[in-house]
């Protein structure tokens, strides 16, 4: 909820200013592949409560990506004519804490197929700076490194 609330706080700015630059203004969410393993929104977990404490912090989390997913995508289609260029992204696999909540195998094995966690931000700036036209087919886009 966070990025939706945030970016509508930001919405009458970067309306106005896509209007009066004329230039394409950019709206980067970060998901995850883990989307994958959650791919639906339990409305009921929203909430704290059984539904929430049964998915378990790695659904949450999972849902809460798919959600950057479909916020996104519903900005882009929204306000894709009006100069906003929306996209959702995995960053990659990184070598973060984040594996701490998966079977205890994972941690182990995780760094051998992770990469070191400052390569994180590499797709989002990317996503925010690519030049036009090629930024504008971003539009709608789920990017991965």
């Amino acid at each position: 909820t966070g990025h939706f609330y945030f970016t509508k706080l930001l919405l009458p700015v970067l309306l106005s200013t896509a209007e009066s630059t004329g230039s394409s203004i950019r709206v980067v969410n970060t998901a995850s592949s883990r989307h994958t393993m959650y791919p639906n929104l339990d409305f009921n977990s929203f909430k704290d409560g059984k539904a929430c404490r049964r998915l378990g912090k790695i659904h949450l989390y999972g849902q809460s990506k798919f959600g950057n997913i479909i916020f996104s995508n519903e900005l882009a289609c929204r306000y894709g004519d009006k100069g906003i260029v929306s996209t959702s992204l995995h960053p990659g696999n990184l070598r973060t804490e984040l594996p701490r909540h998966l079977p205890a195998i994972v941690p182990y094995l995780y760094p051998l197929v992770a990469y070191p966690s400052k390569m994180g931000a590499l797709t989002q700036l990317w996503a925010g700076t690519t030049p036009d036209p090629e930024g504008k087919e971003l539009n709608g886009k789920y990017l991965v490194p």
